[in-house]
């Protein structure tokens, strides 16, 4: 079971401040009034016009650090690549060869052809700062390294008969990536794992390749690319998440937390949609991560923390709002500017109230965070 997992506000620089909260109040008014209709017998109506205002209040205490607050285990970072979308789309990337489709770039390719321009060729970057580079070919070999002598590592998306399904084209990565036969292959195996899940995107099974880091710590938190164009791109999340090891002792006293608070809130700003002239606006507290006990993500245990999130924006599906979608406590967040990142919400905090109790070295907080997606 995942315990004491703090609520955290993000700053725009990625630092996080935990925060010890004893109560938490999330509202949400969607504005929808009633009205009682002219035609008699008190029918009422409303217009639900899905414009909600939103409201997260904190109330809590702030102590002096001990040593455990200093001690990190680390992390390997991991990345996702699912085949079962078209970037991050409702659209099959696979598709049917109706143009924009994996199938149609297919038809254009010959059989072990490593020279067209419009072959697609994934990136990835290890913790040692090593790129591996992989193309995506038409290939009775379903993955290799140097076929047709070509000196590359490969993937089949189409066997020369048919066109490979997404799991298939799933499964041949997760295959190459893993493969110890030969000196070239083990050059990937050292670096990378690869597993196969079910698609967040599509809730296709097999069909979402994740990869992760052999080595723990920060600098695997590298950018996954893919070259080709947009219309052939699968829906991909960099590396994120790797934490290094550390041992020692970075607590802070509870007048050092809420002298930075008090500070921070009192000057600072989110720097709009342009930054300009090299100011520094790191320090602005631009969002907040609450944690949740979660069953549906668990994997078999009884508890994971994962994050609470807020899907906005006009594309919504059916799941959006589902706990599954939801990413975990202890993902890294990638760009702090993105409003649809679902590590955070994005926002800022409104009003903040410290009061010291008794002459202790502990302060209590009241603290009124609005989720925000644009903030000038």
């Amino acid at each position: 079971m995942v315990t004491n997992v703090p609520v955290r506000l993000v700053r725009k620089d990625g630092e996080l401040i935990p925060l010890d909260v004893t109560e938490l109040v999330l509202d949400v008014d969607r504005g929808v009034n009633a009205r009682t209709g002219l035609t008699g017998g008190a029918k009422r109506f409303a217009i639900d016009l899905n414009r909600p205002k939103a409201v997260i209040l904190l109330k809590g205490y702030i102590v002096d650090d001990d040593l455990s607050t200093g001690v990190s285990l680390g992390q390997k970072a991991s990345a996702s690549i699912d085949f079962s979308r078209r970037n991050n789309t409702d659209l099959s990337l696979v598709g049917t060869g109706a143009g924009g489709d994996l199938t149609s770039l297919a038809a254009t390719l010959t059989h072990n052809d490593f020279g067209s321009f419009l072959i697609p060729k994934l990136t990835l970057k290890a913790t040692d700062g090593e790129e591996y580079e992989i193309l995506f070919i038409k290939s009775s070999t379903a993955q290799a390294h140097n076929t047709a002598s070509s000196g590359k590592y490969h993937v089949s998306i189409h066997d020369n008969s048919d066109m490979n399904t997404a799991v298939e084209i799933a499964t041949n990565l997760v295959n190459l990536i893993n493969s110890t036969a030969t000196a070239d292959n083990v050059l990937l195996s050292n670096r990378f794992t690869a597993t196969l899940e079910q698609s967040t995107l599509s809730d296709e099974a097999n069909t979402l390749v994740k990869i992760e880091q052999k080595v723990t710590g920060a600098n695997g938190n590298t950018p996954v690319s893919w070259n080709s164009s947009s219309l052939y791109t699968p829906s991909i999340k960099n590396f994120k998440n790797g934490v290094d090891d550390s041992a020692g002792f970075t607590g802070k006293s509870a007048g050092d937390k809420v002298a930075e608070l008090y500070a921070v809130l009192n000057n600072s700003n989110d720097g709009g949609f342009i930054r300009l002239g090299g100011r520094q606006f790191g320090d602005y507290i631009g969002g907040i991560q609450i944690p949740f006990n979660s069953t549906v993500n668990a994997g078999g245990e009884k508890y994971k923390a994962m994050n609470f999130f807020m899907p906005t924006g006009a594309k919504r599906t059916k799941k959006q709002g589902e706990a599954t979608a939801a990413e975990s406590a202890s993902s890294v967040i990638e760009d702090t500017n993105d409003s649809t990142e679902r590590t955070f919400i994005k926002g800022a905090v409104t009003k903040a109230t410290f009061v010291q109790m008794g002459g202790e070295p502990i302060y209590s907080f009241d603290i009124q965070f609005l989720p925000i997606d644009r903030i000038l």
